[in-house]
């Protein structure tokens, strides 16, 4: 058989493979997001000293120069960037200097940060360049999954509606926050669902194994961001379901849920071992989810309408902590204390804990400006036009998993709790805003109910 290289270029550039789409998807992204932070802000700014960025950076530079996983805002070294930017605007102050352990941060990304930091000493311009590549991965994934199911219309909208429309993803993929990373590794576990779910006669293995990755890829968006321990129930629902409509085995279900718990259990043991051992306290996931439980269920939540109160400016802690405290021992204080209130608070105002529930997740979904609600309208419509399809009702359920996690903690204004879910939304945005092009160009016939995932 000959083989024509003209003839198979031609039919490459035509029709090119789903890697290659996904690769130029993620090297537009990732170009014009570095391109941009560059030019409008400066990658090598510090942030704002009056969020949370500051820990971060300040945790990945003592990791890095080997000092653990600490605060340290005395280190001359890290200082210097923001001494500098502060003698233009006092949003760069970082106040007087203070050193403490931490349990109240996930790890993965300081970690992240410590790798970049040695290799290129104090910076912040490689943190916000890999945190435009997690952006840009995101991108990808959502092509990948898109381009074979759609064709190119959907790439292109995919591209516009997230590189241009969404504010979101330009503002995350600079900020030093997890959320980058987190909606990475969380668009990473839909792309697994998926391949999950559309298997076509799998062996009992090749099920235990999807099961068993789903667990791992969660254990990482855990240690990414703490928050996504409440998916645990949302995550094992749709393992059972999965696994159940492939193999219409009941044993097979369950060891496929357990074999999910497992791959999280062996990624997230060492770091829950380590802050046990630091706090004294039965705290696998560090002392932040605690302190914040009275910011969940509480008269403060409930007047601010499910958005979160900051309960050491309401002075919620006042009576329980002193100056005599270390740092450490007064946020495993506060979170005793915390936890006990809440609880208290929750049993004695059922009715309103249970009204917060919506109350935080419609607080978290509304927009806060245009291009969120376009977005949000367009994912409604993809949701509803498209329900029918394989993928959608996966796409719902991680929704779904994420709006539990919501009503059981608290909504913020900027709604950044949205931001580890951007996947699914941007996949029915995109589908939405696909099937409004396909009846102007009279092409619905050629809209399929299911394809295969790849070329």
């Amino acid at each position: 058989m000959e083989i024509n290289p003209p003839a198979l270029f031609k039919q490459w550039v035509r029709q090119p493979p789903t890697w290659a789409v996904s690769v130029g998807a993620f090297l537009l992204c990732w170009s014009t997001f570095v391109v941009y932070y560059e030019v409008k802000f400066g990658l090598n700014v510090p942030p704002s000293t009056s969020g949370d960025e500051v820990d971060y950076d300040s945790i990945g530079w003592e990791l890095a120069n080997g000092r653990g996983f600490q605060v340290n805002t005395g280190d001359a070294d890290f200082r210097r960037p923001y001494d500098l930017a502060a003698r233009e605007a006092d949003r760069f102050q970082l106040g007087p200097p203070h050193e403490w352990i931490v349990t109240y941060r996930p790890p993965l990304y300081p970690y992240a940060i410590s790798i970049l930091s040695r290799c290129f000493g104090r910076q912040l311009a490689a943190t916000r360049v890999m945190d435009a590549a997690f952006m840009a991965g995101t991108l990808a994934l959502l092509v990948m999954t898109l381009y074979p199911r759609y064709g190119w219309p959907s790439v292109l909208i995919s591209i516009g509606l997230f590189v241009a429309v969404d504010v979101r993803t330009r503002l995350y993929g600079r900020a030093i926050l997890t959320e980058a990373m987190s909606l990475f590794l969380t668009s990473l576990i839909c792309v697994v669902l998926i391949r999950f779910h559309e298997l076509k006669k799998p062996t009992v293995r090749t099920v235990w194994v999807y099961s068993l990755v789903v667990g791992a890829v969660f254990g990482f968006s855990l240690l990414a961001r703490t928050m996504v321990v409440l998916w645990i129930p949302g995550l094992t629902l749709i393992v059972l379901w999965m696994t159940y409509r492939l193999t219409k085995n009941f044993r097979q279900t369950f060891v496929a849920a357990f074999m999910f718990l497992f791959g999280l259990g062996v990624v997230v043991s060492p770091w829950a071992v380590r802050n046990v051992q630091v706090t004294g306290e039965l705290m696998p996931l560090g002392t932040q989810g605690l302190v914040q439980l009275s910011a969940v269920f509480g008269d403060e939540v409930w007047e601010s309408k499910g958005l979160w109160v900051n309960l050491d400016h309401e002075g919620f802690f006042d009576d329980v902590i002193d100056e005599s405290q270390t740092h450490l021992e007064q946020e495993i204080v506060k979170a005793n204390w915390s936890k006990s209130k809440a609880m208290e608070w929750a049993l004695t105002h059922p009715v309103k804990a249970l009204a917060l529930f919506p109350i935080k997740i419609i607080q978290e979904c509304r927009p806060r400006n245009m291009t969120e609600a376009i977005i949000l309208l367009l994912a409604c419509m993809g949701g509803v036009a498209y329900w029918k399809t394989p993928t959608t009702p996966l796409m719902l359920a991680i929704l779904a998993t994420n709006f539990f996690a919501i009503g059981m903690t608290w909504s913020v204004i900027e709604g950044r709790f949205l931001v580890p879910v951007l996947f699914p939304i941007h996949f029915l945005a995109t589908i939405g805003l696909f099937g409004i092009w396909c009846r102007l160009r009279n092409c619905c016939e050629r809209v399929p109910s299911h394809e295969p995932f790849g070329r």
